[in-house]
């Protein structure tokens, strides 16, 4: 017979913190740690410490409709500019509101953006394991690390510098980046 948990700590496998320590822009970032006594355990280091990202329920569900009635509103306002394409405009942004709530997807980049670091041979980059196991349509759970925003980058090196710039062209604008630093890259004295 199964038999139901006593809480919602004792259904998971992980030390989970209810309060979030950051914002996603449709959900919220908690911190947990995998549990010695979870079936997950084997495979990761002991006491590893989680980023869970958990979105809202209902924002996926709720983006067509919100955007409907921003069209509404946009025409009947008449505050259009002359030559905007409204539909394509809606079609464009429902489809990034979209993959911003697939986190199916967001987990199978992050593993590709794992593996892609992986294989440079320089290892100055890394990106989070993600946990495909405590992992779903609305909840993404990788590996937690410590960083500073792209903005400190300011203060590292030269040779620092240009690494993070090469590496934030060739990775694009729209990744989140925390910068940490490999033994051989510092910052300026």
């Amino acid at each position: 017979t199964l038999q139901r948990p006593s809480s919602l700590h004792d259904a998971l496998p992980i030390s989970f913190d209810m309060i979030p320590f950051a914002a996603a822009s449709i959900g919220q970032v908690h911190s947990a740690t995998l549990s010695p006594s979870s079936p997950l355990s084997s495979s990761y280091p002991s006491n590893f410490r989680l980023a869970v990202k958990i979105q809202f329920p209902g924002v996926r569900e709720s983006i067509s409709s919100d955007l409907n009635n921003l069209k509404w509103l946009l025409v009947a306002s008449s505050i259009l500019p002359k030559g905007l394409y409204l539909e394509n405009t809606i079609q464009v942004m429902k489809e990034e509101l979209d993959e911003e709530c697939d986190y199916v997807r967001e987990a199978e980049c992050g593993v590709r953006m794992r593996d892609l670091l992986a294989a440079d041979d320089q290892g100055d980059f890394v990106a989070p394991r993600v946990l495909r196991e405590l992992s779903g349509p609305m909840v993404l759970t990788t590996e937690m690390m410590e960083g500073e925003p792209l903005t400190k980058a300011i203060g590292y090196d030269q040779r620092t510098r240009d690494k993070v710039s090469v590496f934030s062209f060739r990775y694009g604008p729209r990744a989140n980046f925390l910068v940490v630093l490999s033994s051989r890259l510092e910052r300026a004295s």
